[in-house]
C-alpha cells in the first residue's frame, strides 16, 4: 500500500560483471565440462577466471550466464548513465566529489538518524541488493547527476510544507492493513475479523504485499502522500481499538484494524520550518530523479548488437 520512498534507493543499480584473474596453467588435457560451463586445462587464450582441480575457467565461459543473470540491469544503467553523462555536458555541468559524497551523507540521513545504525542498514542494503564498490558508487554518480539535472524544476508551497510539518511532528497512527479483491469480500473479511485474529485472516486473504507480515503498516501520519487520501482518511476516522468500514482504493477494499496513536510532539512550526523545507525538497527532488531516469532508460534509439544483451532484455 505505501508507495516506495527513497529506499528505491535501490532503483537504478548497476550489475558490473567482472572476473579475478589466475595465473595461467602450464599442462594440457583435454577439454571438459563441469555442469553447463565448459572448462580447460589448455594455456589460457582469453581472460582467465580461476583454476579449479588444474583446470582453467574462462570469462567467456561464463559470460552467458552472467549475462542472464544480470545482463539487463547492467545494459539499462549503461544506457542511463550514458544518456545522464550527455545531459550535463550539453548543460555544461560537472560533478564533483563533493556532490558524489553528499549523496552518500543523504542516503545515510534517510535510512537512520544516528550515523552507526545508518551504516548498519546501508551495510545490509549492499549485501542483499549486491552493491559492491563498483555498483555503489555509480549509484551515488547516477543519483548526484539526476539531482543535478532536476534541481531547477523542484518548487516549494505552503501546502507541501504543512504536509512536511504533519509527517515530521503531528500525530501518527499504527494500524493493520487488508486489501480485499471486492465488497463483498472485504465485508465478508470485517465479519469474520470480528470473531478471528485480524493478522492471521490478512497473511492469508490481503492482496497488499503487507500480508506476510499480518497487515502491519509503518506509522502514518495524517497528510502522507505516500498513503492515499481516502486510506488516511479511514485510518483517523476509525477509533482506536476498532476495525474500519470497507474503505474503495481504486479497484480494490481497504480493510484496516487501528492499533494505537502517538500524538503530535508539540514542536512548532516556526522550530520546525527549515527541517521541513528540507524534507520537501528532498521529496521533490526524488520524485523527478525517478521520472527522469525512467525517461533515460527508455529503448527508444538503443540498438542491440550482442543477441545475449537482446534476450537478456525479454
Amino acid at each position: 500500500m505505501r508507495k516506495p520512498s527513497l529506499p528505491h534507493l535501490l532503483a537504478l543499480v548497476s550489475c558490473s560483471l567482472t572476473a579475478c584473474v589466475a595465473a595461467t596453467p602450464t599442462h594440457t588435457a583435454t577439454p571438459t565440462e563441469v555442469g553447463a560451463t565448459k572448462v580447460s586445462a589448455r594455456p589460457s587464450t582469453g581472460t582467465l577466471v580461476a583454476v579449479v582441480d588444474g583446470q582453467s575457467i574462462e570469462f567467456d565461459a561464463l559470460r552467458p550466464a552472467l549475462i542472464e543473470l544480470a545482463g539487463s540491469t547492467a545494459l539499462r544503467d549503461a544506457i542511463v548513465d550514458q544518456r545522464l553523462a550527455a545531459r550535463l555536458a550539453a548543460r555544461g555541468q560537472h560533478l564533483d566529489a563533493q556532490a558524489i559524497e553528499r549523496e552518500r551523507a543523504l542516503l545515510l540521513d534517510a535510512l537512520h538518524a544516528d550515523r552507526e545504525r545508518a551504516m548498519e542498514l546501508l551495510g545490509e542494503i549492499r549485501t542483499r541488493q549486491g552493491l559492491g564498490e563498483i555498483r555503489f558508487a555509480a549509484l551515488l554518480r547516477r543519483n548526484a547527476g539526476l539531482r543535478a539535472l532536476v534541481a531547477s524544476s523542484v518548487t516549494m508551497d505552503d501546502e507541501g510544507i504543512e504536509n512536511a510539518f504533519d509527517m515530521l511532528h503531528g500525530a501518527k497512527r499504527v494500524a493493520r492493513l487488508a486489501v480485499l479483491a471486492s465488497l463483498a469480500d472485504a465485508e465478508r473479511f470485517c465479519s469474520d475479523a470480528t470473531q478471528s485474529n485480524f493478522a492471521e485472516l490478512a497473511s492469508t486473504r490481503s492482496l497488499d504485499e503487507s500480508a506476510h507480515r499480518g497487515g502491519l503498516l509503518l506509522p502514518v501520519a495524517r497528510r502522507d502522500p505516500s498513503v492515499p487520501q481516502g486510506v488516511r482518511a479511514a485510518l483517523f476516522i476509525t477509533p482506536v481499538g476498532s476495525i474500519s468500514t470497507p474503505t474503495l482504493d481504486g479497484s480494490k477494499f481497504v480493510v484496516l484494524q487501528v492499533l494505537s496513536e502517538t500524538p503530535a510532539d508539540g514542536v512548532t512550526r516556526e522550530a520546525s520550518r527549515a527541517r521541513c523545507e528540507e524534507l520537501l525538497r528532498r521529496s521533490r527532488e526524488r520524485l523527478l530523479m525517478d521520472a527522469l531516469a525512467r525517461e533515460l532508460a527508455q529503448e527508444s534509439g538503443v540498438t542491440i548488437f550482442d543477441r545475449a544483451f537482446d534476450r537478456a532484455q525479454r
